[in-house]
């Protein structure tokens, strides 16, 4: 168990896609944000951030396409004369398909201090709700969990993490509802690593210090 704290952020890929603005909209102005995302200067962006994907994860292909993206600000966004983000931060979360690996990509991006670089990072793909910060440490957990199984295994990717539901799995408990202060959340995540597939269950209970990460049940291989 640990106790880390919060963050996020990502990008998008060179496939056509709808957006939408979801939370934090007063702090962005839609129509130059939208402009934005179908500039070349954002596809530019997203390709070298897809890029670093590991193929174990995530391959493109030229069918590549996504039906639509939700854009969210996580930190007020202005934007220069030439249209490009000189402040603020953003997290793209973008459904793709049509290679063989359908996923959910979890792109954020940030602009440096002095305002002349926007830095990109991919977060693990599918529905989880940690941060980027939370994300690193439940990984350790996720690593552990698949290594209990492949001990002569070097190396895991996550190949997805998928939202399960509030509450804790087990032993099972309700959700205590979205006016909870600590809502504790659980997952299932899925490493990849040696040609083997394994799924790995994790509770997150947060509460005034950070979030504590706990394995609530045995570990599974596909």
């Amino acid at each position: 168990m640990t106790r880390p704290r919060k963050r996020s952020l990502i990008c998008s890929t060179v496939v056509v896609f709808a957006c939408v603005l979801a939370g934090n909209a007063q702090q962005v102005d839609e129509q130059k944000m939208h402009a934005f995302l179908f500039s070349e200067a954002h596809k530019n962006l997203v390709t070298k951030l897809v890029a670093i994907i590991p193929p174990t994860v995530f391959k493109t292909c030229p069918s590549l396409v996504s039906n639509g993206s939700n854009v969210r600000s996580l930190k007020p966004i202005t934007f220069g004369e030439d249209g490009v983000p000189n402040s603020g931060a953003w997290k793209e979360v973008v459904p793709v398909k049509g290679c063989g690996n359908d996923t959910v990509l979890n792109l954020y991006f940030y602009v440096a201090d002095d305002g002349a670089k926007i830095n990109g990072i991919a977060g693990f793909p599918g529905s989880t709700h940690a941060d980027l910060i939370l994300q690193k440490d439940a990984l350790t957990h996720a690593e552990i969990g698949a290594n209990s199984l492949a001990r002569n295994c070097a190396h895991f990717d996550v190949k997805n993490t998928r939202f399960e539901g509030y509450g804790l799995s087990e032993p099972a408990t309700p959700d205590p509802g979205a006016s909870t202060r600590f809502r504790p959340w659980w997952e299932t995540w899925t490493m990849v690593g040696c040609e083997r597939t394994f799924d790995v269950m994790l509770d997150f209970m947060p509460d005034a210090t950070g979030t504590t990460i706990a394995w609530p049940r045995q570990f599974q291989e596909r």
